[in-house]
Order: structure tokens, then C-alpha cells, then sequence
């Protein structure tokens, strides 16, 4: 597979809801995820994230930098909302920020990425989606 090309899998239907305030990267999101057919939703404060996630998306992204949605807060209620089939929840913050990295691994998210590992993941872990 050629470097920077898109895994092939078939992932329509799929979605993704994101916490991404950061309009460039929410914008790689969206863009990696069309070239799959996987639809994303954002949600820009805490009440909205946790309103959307009861439609039962595939995959949350949440990036750790959201202020608005309490990113260290909010994991728990997510997770309660589907106690047995909670979608994968994924954080996500600058390399520099280790000790929020690690906040977020101890409040529960799934994986917890550095920016660059996410942007540079992203095609094959939205492929990934089942």
C-alpha cells in the first residue's frame, strides 16, 4: 500500500462523533473519513456530545483541548450510556501535554493518541471500523 493511501474496507454507514474544536483537524477528520463513506457528526459543548451519543455512533473522538465538553469529565457518562456495547472512545492531545495524556488513560477512554499518532492512524483506524 502506497504511503498516505486509504485502507480499503468496506465501512458505509459507519459514523464518527467528534469533539474537535480545532477547526484544521476536524476538518482531516471529515475529510478521511468521506474518502470512506464514514459520516461524522461534531458536537461543541458537553450536553451536545452527550445528546448525540445516544444515537449509537461507531467511534468517539474527543480531543482533550474541548474545554467545552469537560473531555476528562464526560468519559464516564458516555461509557454509562451503553454499559455493554459503548462505542470505542478515543482522546486525543498534543505530545507535550503527558500528563493530560495520562489523565485520560486513567478516566477511562479506550486509546489515547498524540496529535501527530492520530493524524497519522486515522485512515486505517476509521477503516478499521466494523
Amino acid at each position: 500500500m502506497a504511503s498516505g493511501s486509504i485502507p480499503a474496507k468496506n465501512t458505509a454507514g459507519k459514523r464518527v462523533l467528534a469533539a474537535i474544536p480545532d477547526l484544521f483537524f476536524g476538518s482531516k477528520v471529515s475529510g478521511t473519513a468521506r474518502q470512506l463513506g464514514v459520516s461524522v457528526r461534531f458536537a461543541g459543548t458537553r450536553q451536545a456530545l452527550v445528546e448525540a451519543a445516544h444515537s449509537r455512533p461507531d467511534l468517539i473522538i474527543v480531543d482533550l483541548d474541548a474545554t467545552a465538553v469537560d473531555p476528562l469529565g464526560v468519559v464516564g457518562e458516555l461509557r454509562s450510556l451503553a454499559p455493554s456495547g459503548a462505542p470505542r472512545l478515543i482522546a486525543f492531545a498534543s505530545h507535550v501535554r503527558e500528563t493530560v495524556l495520562q489523565e485520560a488513560r486513567d478516566a477511562g477512554y479506550d486509546d489515547v493518541y498524540t496529535r501527530g499518532a492520530l493524524a497519522a492512524g486515522l485512515p486505517g483506524l476509521l477503516a478499521s471500523l466494523r
